[in-house]
């Protein structure tokens, strides 16, 4: 009966780990696939509680045949609890969103926080107001949010992909509150506390409903020329004032390199179909994606074709680049909204029929 126990207790708490390991980063290095991960967290309330059915059975079992002390038992229970915590906590605790608390200064303010080793921005020009979000305040919290005129708008980062993403934050189920859940082939996926649901940043797509966040441009330059071309803009700065930071950007900041260094094949997770090869898969690239179709734009194409008009989807198009500023512009020479800079390998992961420009 003893035996029966243990290996019963043994079951139990190899599950819990398991179920705590697949929904932070090492799930991802052992490659647990991204439909696992988004059924658990969709069906997540039912697995804590067979979970906790277990463990009370565990107690109901151990108090007839006195198998383990009570100290064990206490242990056991308190391990468990620990892995309820990190499949839903650890990974926003460790980045924390700022979607409802983003700090912004003024460009003399923010100059002295932009590191010369990182100087790439993301400017989002909107309704007469500028915005600019440096990659290395984003790379922690993920989401910066503001507001105009009532609209509630968040920037996204993923340091996996080297992605950001401009999107309003009511898609149609109202105020939202996006959390990060963890990442999936590189890429981030979000929580949506208030709503019970899960978006893929990449596609900006809720998981578990047919919404789908309205997303809006940003433009990639580095600070020098951002805080030139638009003196008067708000710059989103992030405190780095926990000591957790500094241990989190110390852990990422040689992988990340690694990530986007083009000569280095390997991803930090290698969780990507790389069949693809017509473009370097490190490639930093320029995708858009019009619901239909999508294309990516190498950088060296855009910089040596400014003016370049294409048809995609029955949109015609047009690269404006300036030999640093790359935007996409439609018939109405408004700029739309572009994945800048994510890694070509990631893209075709998520938008395998894509085409090109190289």
């Amino acid at each position: 009966m003893k035996i029966l126990f243990n290996v019963y207790a043994l079951i139990l708490a190899s599950f819990a780990i398991f179920c705590a390991v697949l929904m932070t980063e090492p799930g991802q290095t052992i490659g647990v696939p991204r439909d696992l991960v988004l059924h658990y967290f969709r069906y997540m309330p039912y697995y804590w509680t067979a979970q906790a059915f277990a463990l009370a059975l565990l107690w109901l079992v151990n108090s007839k045949g006195k198998f383990w002390k009570p100290v064990w038992m206490g242990l056991s229970t308190a391990g468990v609890a620990l892995t309820f915590w990190a499949q839903s906590y650890a990974m926003p605790t460790a980045f924390p969103t700022e979607q409802f608390n983003a700090q912004y200064f003024s460009t003399e303010e923010a100059d002295m926080f932009i590191p010369e080793e990182d100087s790439r921005v993301y400017v989002v020009e909107l309704k007469g107001e500028t915005f600019i979000f440096p990659r290395y305040h984003l790379q922690v919290p993920h989401v910066a949010g503001f507001e105009q005129d009532g609209v509630e708008y968040a920037v996204t980062y993923c340091g996996l992909s080297n992605l950001p993403m401009v999107v309003e934050t009511d898609y149609g189920l109202g105020k939202s509150n996006l959390q990060v859940l963890g990442q999936v082939h590189n890429n981030l996926v979000f929580k949506d506390t208030n709503n019970g649901t899960a978006i893929q940043q990449i596609t900006m797509q809720s998981e578990f409903t047919e919404h789908q966040t309205t997303v809006h441009p940003n433009t990639q330059m580095e600070w020098e020329t951002a805080k030139t071309l638009y003196p008067d803009a708000q710059v989103y700065v992030y405190g780095m004032e926990r000591l957790l930071d500094q241990v989190l950007l110390g852990l990422f900041e040689q992988p990340l390199k690694d990530q986007r260094n083009i000569d280095n094949p390997d991803f930090i997770f290698d969780t990507l179909n790389l069949d693809d090869t017509r473009i370097n898969p490190k490639q930093e690239i320029f995708g858009y994606d019009n619901g239909q179709e999508q294309i990516a734009i190498d950088p060296n194409f855009a910089h040596e074709n400014n003016g370049f008009t294409f048809e995609l989807g029955g949109e015609t198009l047009q690269i404006f680049s300036d030999g640093e500023i790359v935007k996409l512009l439609n018939e109405q020479g408004e700029q739309v909204a572009t994945h800048n800079g994510v890694h070509y390998g990631i893209w075709t992961q998520f938008f395998p029929n894509t085409e090109i420009l190289s």
